[in-house]
């Protein structure tokens, strides 16, 4: 397996290489000159300006940020901080969070921020079906005390609500907007930018103009945003080294890489990843197989993860076998030891399910992107007989495609900054990322048991359920990753952990 893997991630950065020898020079998106204007690219446009649709971390952060306050903030140690709430606490039972507000805030329509928008805002995406609204799922309701005084009132303990809501779960748009017909294309927040129609592309370009009336207007230094779709490896390379475009996520070893050999600056940090397989249809509705925890036990012994990452992440990221992240308190070292790289036993596995010849299974093509990641996952069947089929898919599709259950299993990448967020995203009947609502009585009861519980006893019960997950080999992962964001040399930025990519508030002009 090394040497295809070696070969093709050397064959692809030399091509992307080639692709950045282009001019130099600032293009109109050059941060440097008086902060004027910043241009990112994302590689796949925003799902939805709706409270409650969006995902809860991922490359469309930037869409939204721009126009939207989060309740709270991430700090640069990934821990919640003050934003529109300035205090918070928890009752004795943990199920009633008191919140203290801002009173100088006012949303881009003129409508002020109080607790009543708070509680539209909270039970609007509570009914929502994006990760955003899922992650809201313990909140019963929402009482309004006075005008800067909230208590969300929850059905049972939620140790990740307070970091949902410094992420998409807590952005706040002007109640006045929420039921409107276009609430998923415009948006109406109290955030430092306004998306500005008439300049915006739907689905290519979003350009946004300054909040002149935004009440933290330090922490942005830039008068005008945009951020372009983009997909194509090469045209993004060739929009940085020519200066047309300021900064984007580092994706893949290939874009780092060749990013590095045209000269940019490339920010790595922990962003909470958990990358590799994810099989999605555990109870084989569509693919019969993967109902055996044989077959899955299998295809995790298929994957050579040191390799993987050596070579096709060039070595950003911890090789793992588990979802919970090496910080967290669910993280289990001794499991590291479960699915060693062994396709003999693998083989074996397979055929004592009755899969001694394998089977077909139809996924997205994600080879636009993710090019060696894909040809990994593909070489890991194919040890075990595993034919795939790829199906063309855009970037607008993807994510819409997994929660819809359209695919088996995929090469994935699901960010988390707590092991409660990865329960939330994954393991309930309503997270989004369990579309095929797979079900396990111990999987339930550890789940909750870790809710109720608090320092020793929640970590034992994290860990036991961790050691459940991989066991059954409800996941195939490959490693913690570690991201990257690229920027041309006259932007900095200071990344958060936990988080995919820098927030808006890390950009600023290099020097400054």
């Amino acid at each position: 397996m090394r040497r295809s893997l070696v070969a093709a991630t050397a064959a692809s950065v030399l091509l992307l290489t080639a692709a950045c020898g282009g001019s130099s020079g600032g293009g109109s998106g050059s941060g440097a000159e008086g902060g004027d204007r910043l241009t990112l690219a994302a590689v796949t446009p925003p799902s939805s300006f709706a409270i409650g649709e969006m995902a809860q971390s991922g490359p469309e952060d930037h869409y939204y940020q721009a126009v939207y306050d989060t309740l709270l903030e991430l700090d640069e140690d990934g821990q919640p901080v003050e934003n529109l709430v300035t205090e918070w606490s928890y009752d004795d039972s943990n199920t009633r969070l008191s919140l203290t507000l801002r009173d100088d805030v006012t949303f881009s329509d003129g409508t002020p921020f109080d607790a009543d928008a708070v509680k539209a805002n909270l039970e609007a995406a509570k009914g929502k079906s994006g990760e955003a609204g899922t992650a809201l799922g313990a909140i019963s309701s929402v009482e309004v005390v006075d005008a800067t005084h909230a208590d969300v009132v929850l059905g049972r303990p939620d140790p990740a609500l307070v970091q949902s809501l410094a992420r998409s779960s807590g952005y706040m748009a002007s109640p006045a907007s929420l039921d409107s017909a276009d609430a998923a294309t415009a948006p109406v927040g109290s955030g430092p930018y306004v998306l500005d129609q008439d300049a915006s592309t739907a689905g290519s370009t979003y350009a946004y103009t300054r909040n002149e009336d935004y009440w933290n207007a330090e922490d942005f230094p830039y008068d005008s945003l945009e951020i372009r779709f983009l997909d194509d490896t090469t045209a993004i390379l060739n929009g940085l080294r020519s200066g047309e475009i300021n900064g984007v996520s580092g994706g893949t070893s290939d874009v780092t890489t060749g990013a590095e050999n045209a000269g940019l600056t490339v920010t790595s940090y922990t962003n909470g990843g958990i990358e590799g397989v994810y099989l999605w249809d555990r109870g084989g509705a569509l693919v019969p197989a993967l109902a055996d925890v044989r077959v899955r036990q299998a295809i995790n012994h298929a994957m050579d993860r040191e390799t993987i990452v050596e070579t096709v992440k060039g070595g950003l990221g911890e090789p793992t076998v588990q979802v919970f992240g090496p910080s967290s308190p669910g993280y289990d070292e001794s499991l590291e030891g479960t699915y060693d790289f062994d396709v003999d036993r693998a083989r074996e596995l397979m055929a004592e399910a009755g899969y001694a010849d394998g089977f077909s299974m139809t996924l997205p093509d994600f080879s636009p992107v993710y090019p060696d990641e894909q040809a990994a996952m593909t070489e890991a069947f194919s040890s075990l007989g595993i034919e795939v089929t790829y199906a063309p898919i855009t970037g607008d599709q993807v994510v819409g495609s997994i929660i819809g259950g359209q695919w088996p299993a995929n090469f994935f990448n699901l960010t988390a900054g707590s092991p409660f967020e990865m329960i939330g995203l994954t393991l309930t009947q309503q997270s989004p990322f369990n579309p095929f609502k797979s079900a396990d009585p111990e999987v339930d009861r550890l789940v909750q048991q870790a809710q109720a519980a608090s320092g020793d006893e929640q970590a034992a019960a994290l860990q036991e359920l961790n050691r459940h997950l991989v066991e059954q080999a409800w996941f195939a992962p490959w490693d913690a990753a570690e991201g990257t964001f690229i920027t041309t040399t006259d932007v900095a930025v200071t990344a958060v952990p936990g988080v995919s990519v820098p927030p808006l508030t890390g950009f600023e002009p290099a020097g400054s």
